[in-house]
């Protein structure tokens, strides 16, 4: 038997542990490691409307809004990115409606709006949900 040396043991150590981290890199020494992905939730069919091309992310239908001239306009625009509720819970003059619809161009990236369908929804919205109080629309958190 031989007598190993300094040399020998570096060395062999040395080898062994560059064919570990080369198994290593290759992914022969780890472990497969198995990930629960849970399954994908199931969607029901929503309506479509052919006009718009896609549904509107949430379960309000246009009779939902009064009726009144400017009624579907004002539903496809603005139920875009939001629902009913929201519309139904504001009460704003014509102004403050306008106002509320720049914010919404300028800050929450909507969709630029033609002017004769812009002034058709303001009237709607000014018509069927006017302010309800003196003062309603000076406490509008969308204008500060």
């Amino acid at each position: 038997m031989t007598r190993l040396t300094m040399t020998h043991v570096v060395v062999v150590t040395l080898t062994a542990t560059f064919l570990l981290l080369a198994l290593d890199r290759s992914g022969e020494l780890g472990r497969k490691q198995f990930v629960y992905v849970p399954p994908a939730p199931k969607v029901e069919a929503q309506a479509v409307d052919p006009d718009k091309g896609k549904p509107p992310p949430h379960n309000d239908k246009i009779e939902d809004l009064p009726d009144g001239k400017g009624r579907e306009i004002t539903f496809y625009t603005c139920t875009a990115c939001h629902g009913v509720a929201l519309i139904k819970a504001q009460g704003l003059t014509r102004d403050l409606w306008d106002s509320t619809f720049d914010l919404m161009l300028e800050k929450h990236r909507m969709p630029p709006v033609k002017a004769e369908d812009r002034a058709e929804i303001l009237d709607y919205l000014a018509e069927q949900f006017p302010p309800r109080r003196k003062g309603r629309g000076s406490d509008n958190p969308f204008l500060k």
